[in-house]
Order: C-alpha cells, then sequence, then structure tokens
C-alpha cells in the first residue's frame, strides 16, 4: 500500500491558492513549476525558506533519500495532492471532486474492492502492458510518469508547455496531444487535438467530461491513440495496417478495432450507426470530430464522427473491467456510464446489429 506525504496545512492552503488561477494541466511548467514543491536538496528539510525559518513546505516522506532528490516515491509524492484534494484533479479512485472526470480513477495493486486491478491502470503493477510491442513493463512498477511529465515537457529534452493533461512518452518520434481552451483562443482551435471549455473562469471542472471536446484536425489519425499506442503498440495503427486491418470505406475484415480513420455508419449492413449517439438518449460516448462537436450535442448531420480509445474506456480507468464505459443513453452519467450495465452497452453505443440496448441477446 502507499505511504501518504505529510503536507503541512499552511502548505495546502498555499498550493491551493496557487491553483486557484492555473489552468488545468499548466500547473507543472513555467512560472507554477517551483522546484521545491516535489524535490528537497538533502531529504532533512525542518523549515521553511524563509530567512527565520518560517514558509511552507512538504516534509519529506517515505524510506528516503529517493532519486531525483524527490520527497518521496514517485507515485505517493503525486499523489499526495491528486488524492482526496481540491485543489487539484483527484486521480486516484472515488472522486473527492463534483465533476464527472474525463480519465476516470486510477487504482493500486492490493487495492480497494470498488476499484480492482482489473479495472483500468494500476499503480505500482509489474504486469506487461497488453499488446506492447516490443514487451514493455515496469520493473519497480507503473508509475504516473510512465505517462506523465511532472516538468510538462512536450517532446525529448525541451521544457515547454506541457500538452494534453502534461501526457508525454520518452520514446522515439512522440509528439503531444495539443490542445486549446475558449479564455486563451477565443474559440475552439480546431488545429489542436483538444478543447477544454474554460468560459466558465478557472475552475477544476474543467477536467470534467462535459467540459472536453476531441477534435479530429487528421481524419486518418488519432493524437490520443498515438500516444496509447506508445505502450499497447498492437492495438493502434493505419486501417489497412497489420494491427487493424480492413480496407477502409467499407470497412471489411478488421482484426482489431480502428482507433482513427472510419466515422461511425462508414460500414455497411447496419454494423454501425448514429442511432443511439443521436437519439437514444443525451449520454452519448466521446468521439473525435473534425467540426468541434462534443459529446452530448451529435446529431443526425454529424456523419464525421469518429471513435478513438476514449470512445470506449476511461483513460485511468473505473470500476468497469478494462475502464470501459457502459452507456445506453439514459440515466445520470458516471464515470462508469450511465443506466448500462455490461460491454454489450459499450459495443451497442455505435453497432446497433445486437437490437435495441434494452434487449438481451
Amino acid at each position: 500500500m502507499r505511504r501518504k506525504v505529510l503536507v503541512s496545512l499552511g502548505a495546502l492552503v498555499a498550493v491551493a491558492a496557487v491553483a486557484g488561477f492555473c489552468w488545468a494541466g499548466d500547473y507543472h511548467y513555467n512560472q507554477n513549476l517551483v522546484c521545491m514543491d516535489c524535490h528537497t536538496m538533502h531529504f532533512s528539510q525542518q523549515h521553511g525558506y524563509n530567512a527565520d525559518g518560517s514558509g511552507n513546505f512538504a516534509v519529506p516522506g517515505g524510506a528516503g533519500p529517493h532519486e531525483f532528490l524527490l520527497r518521496n516515491d514517485v507515485n505517493d509524492l503525486c499523489l499526495s495532492c491528486h488524492d482526496g484534494k481540491t485543489f487539484a484533479p483527484d486521480v486516484f479512485e472515488a472522486n473527492t471532486n463534483n465533476y464527472v472526470r474525463q480519465g476516470g480513477a486510477l487504482n493500486e495493486a492490493g487495492g480497494s474492492a470498488d476499484y480492482p486491478e482489473a479495472s483500468g491502470h494500476t499503480l505500482g503493477s509489474t504486469a506487461t502492458a497488453p499488446g506492447s510491442s516490443p514487451v514493455w513493463s515496469n520493473a519497480v512498477g507503473l508509475e504516473c510518469t510512465d505517462c506523465h511529465s511532472g516538468h510538462g515537457r512536450t517532446s525529448t529534452g525541451v521544457a515547454a508547455p506541457g500538452g494534453y493533461r502534461n501526457l508525454f512518452r520518452e520514446t522515439t518520434g512522440f509528439a503531444s496531444v495539443t490542445y486549446s481552451r475558449l479564455d486563451v483562443d477565443g474559440s475552439n482551435n480546431l488545429a489542436n487535438w483538444v478543447f477544454e471549455d474554460a468560459s466558465s473562469g478557472v475552475t477544476a471542472n474543467h477536467y470534467g467530461q462535459d467540459h472536453v471536446t476531441f477534435n479530429e484536425p487528421d481524419a486518418t489519425a488519432s493524437r490520443y491513440a498515438d500516444f496509447c499506442k506508445s505502450c499497447h503498440t498492437n492495438f493502434h495503427g493505419a486501417v489497412g495496417g497489420a494491427e487493424i486491418g480492413g480496407t477502409g470505406v467499407p470497412a471489411v475484415d478488421f482484426v482489431r478495432h480502428p482507433s482513427a480513420g472510419v466515422n461511425i455508419g462508414a460500414a455497411g449492413g447496419g454494423h454501425s450507426s448514429l442511432a443511439q449517439l443521436v437519439s437514444e438518449g443525451a449520454n452519448q460516448v466521446q468521439c473525435l470530430s473534425p467540426t468541434g462537436v462534443r459529446a452530448g450535442s451529435y446529431t443526425a448531420a454529424n456523419t464525421d464522427l469518429t471513435p478513438s480509445c476514449m470512445s470506449c474506456h476511461k483513460g485511468h480507468g473505473n470500476k468497469n473491467a478494462f475502464g470501459l464505459v457502459y452507456v445506453v443513453g439514459t440515466g445520470t452519467l458516471t464515470e462508469e456510464g450511465d443506466n448500462g450495465t455490461d460491454m454489450r452497452n459499450t459495443c451497442r453505443a455505435c453497432h446497433r446489429q445486437g437490437g435495441a440496448a434494452t434487449s438481451p441477446w
């Protein structure tokens, strides 16, 4: 089980004040990249940085000293702010904040019954990443920094504003998942892959699913899927390629589900349809849109919607196996879906040949 970092009440208040004027995803770079929030030189800090010893600081935790002069082990350090706090996104198990998280919830090895290891990304797991080629695992256990950059880098060796959620992988040819926000751009900048609606001011609910639009600047690709492919190699690729197969439109002979390049309704014979996404309820799964249409607003006119990883899964996970979302379109939207009860509902969000969402197979 992970160990908690002891943080003084003053430190929490200070961080909360800083978080009040930081953009979602932007805290870890430029003027908001505060070295001593995460690092301590000698693992022996007993007072603050003011000349009289005052000032807020987090007590170094765990059986340190730790690599890179960190105050604690990587996961424990990250979760000291990102678990159970309202001033930062709560990414671990149950959500302290009052919005439906786009990324869902991480779990941990030996964690709670509500968030078992099969339900998503498991901190501390040494298991092989499914579909990885070459085979990949973290020998010390999965860490937050396997997917996110603590410094917000967008490419190897470049200390620049972070991409969407500071997602980052040390891989050849890595490309950041770029994003835009209303208060910055003045509109949904469709040149970027993700749009976060910040029109209501700088608040934590920008991390909520209903504030996120997945754009599609390139009709043949998904930057989100490309990022996931850095671990789950065999699950993502071009239509017609070795990973996915198929011939495009009409799409036939797929060997794995496409994550880009094929629009809902493109496959003939009733294989896929906008029916549930449009007419069977207000809750809609997330898709890529080249015109910046957000889930919940899809209509029959949006024949260019493309499913990708986030259409079926929560990036971190949830209470369902594989982090799947079970959506029938009706009921209260949660991180697990809505009134859906099993993975058939995930499939039927787009595929109609199995009958109505309320009828059994």
